[in-house]
């Protein structure tokens, strides 16, 4: 089984350290954050980009410069009591659930030049069908080309580190 969404809770050994970071503007990637990526994802792994971040972008988005994304939040237990974040949607007229391949583009009857029209970040087009909770030290590392967002309480309380990824 490939799998598209794994939640991992407790992925750092010493979380605070990371959130100390996050403090101080730094994003700290460490061998034990590549290691334990690496494990799960059962390949070797290149950082693309790591950010800390408290935004993330408005819209629903996949993104195919990269091969996977972890988002690990680092809200301190009682900051992430009861919040959502990263939330997952199929697109309506589709079904997809990831950016369409060039098969699933012959199949809908999509030209590339409709490609932005098609799956605008409008969301009548889209049905969310999953939502995470947040939870200090949580990973939610997913693929990049699911449809995803980072709206709405993520994008404005959230402390979290955004790791784009690309398997060697």
């Amino acid at each position: 089984m490939r799998s598209e969404i794994i939640v991992v809770d407790n992925l750092y050994d010493n979380p605070f350290q990371y959130y100390e970071g996050f403090l101080n503007n730094q994003c700290i990637i460490t061998d034990e954050t590549l290691g334990k990526i690496s494990q799960i994802i059962g390949n070797p792994i290149k950082v693309i980009t790591a950010t800390n971040e408290t935004e993330g972008l408005p819209g629903t988005v996949a993104h195919l410069s990269c091969d996977w994304i972890a988002v690990i939040y680092l809200n301190l237990p009682m900051e992430a009591f009861g919040e959502f974040g990263i939330k997952f949607y199929s697109h309506l007229a589709t079904g997809l659930e990831t950016f369409p391949t060039q098969e699933e583009m012959k199949t809908y009857q999509i030209d590339e030049s409709q490609l932005e029209q098609v799956f605008k970040s409008d969301s009548s087009l889209w049905k969310e069908y999953a939502n995470t909770p947040v939870k200090y030290n949580r990973m939610v590392l997913f693929r990049g080309n699911r449809w995803h967002s980072y709206e709405n309480a993520l994008n404005n309380s959230m402390t979290y580190q955004k790791i784009i990824i690309r398997n060697v």
